[in-house]
């Protein structure tokens, strides 16, 4: 569904964020994007997303296609329209419109009537707090009904592909259940997720396939359960076997694949 080939990003023309990453996330499928902070994991999603200018980046390399479309050069509103929604990491919502605001806003670039009520009652199956809350001013809301929202709002463009941005971020260990168990269940109802997270073990758990990104590029690329077993990731991702020599890491750039993977 999505491929990303050779991809190259660049800050004010100076700054390289991103260095020839290579991607895929296939129909109905959840793909994982692992690394610290600052690897160039969010860069990616505003890359796919049309998000760059607003920060000042660019694509000065490679390529993206969704559905064998080049959007590379795509704005935002075309992309959401041709099936792609992003969930910004810290949720983004506008804190003094109601929570059935926040979702209609959602729905910004669909025209049809009749999409936008299967998608609210869509969501609103998925979130059932958020039924009972609806005339509540999401400012309001706890951080895992914020979450709830944030994820809710993207669903309102039914989209084909969902970039989730950190979605366990501050959030407490049974919310993260929760909000897990909703991404699998948006998975299997055939919605695709490119998850960015640092919680490796939740994103893993979830995902078929795993990327694991180090200073803008691709250092492991591997089916998800196999990420789980890997002694590095496990070490420093996973926080496990927390005597190995942390000269260890630099394993990663020495083992980054030469293909990425094939579908």
């Amino acid at each position: 569904m999505l491929r990303l080939q050779h991809l190259a990003v660049m800050y004010h023309g100076t700054i390289a964020a991103v260095q020839g990453v290579s991607l895929e996330v296939p129909e109905r499928g959840v793909v994982a994007l692992l690394g610290a902070n600052g690897a160039g994991k969010s860069t990616i999603l505003r890359a796919i997303t049309g998000l760059l200018p607003l920060h000042g980046g660019r694509i000065v390399q490679g390529s993206i296609t969704f559905e064998d479309q080049h959007i590379e050069n795509r704005d935002a509103t075309q992309i959401v329209r041709l099936g792609i929604a992003q969930v910004l990491e810290g949720r983004r919502l506008f804190a003094e419109l109601t929570v059935d605001e926040n979702l209609r806003a959602g729905a910004f670039a669909v025209r049809d009537a009749a999409a936008i009520r299967r998608s609210y009652d869509r969501v609103l199956d998925l979130f059932p707090v958020l039924r009972e809350r609806r005339q509540s001013a999401a400012g309001y809301l706890s951080g895992g009904e914020q979450q709830m929202l944030a994820i809710g709002r993207g669903l309102m463009a039914n989209p084909k592909l969902l970039l989730l941005d950190e979605p366990s971020l501050g959030l407490a260990p049974i919310m993260i259940q929760q909000i897990s168990a909703i991404i699998a269940e948006i998975s299997a109802s055939g919605t695709a997720v490119l998850l960015v997270e640092q919680n490796a073990q939740m994103a893993l758990s979830l995902a078929s396939y795993g990327y694991v990104l180090e200073t803008g590029k691709v250092a492991l690329a591997k089916p998800a359960a196999e990420l789980l077993r890997d002694e590095t990731v496990r070490t420093f991702y996973l926080g496990l076997h927390e005597g190995t020599d942390r000269a260890n890491y630099g394993m990663l750039r020495e083992r980054r694949p030469e293909r990425t993977w094939s579908l």
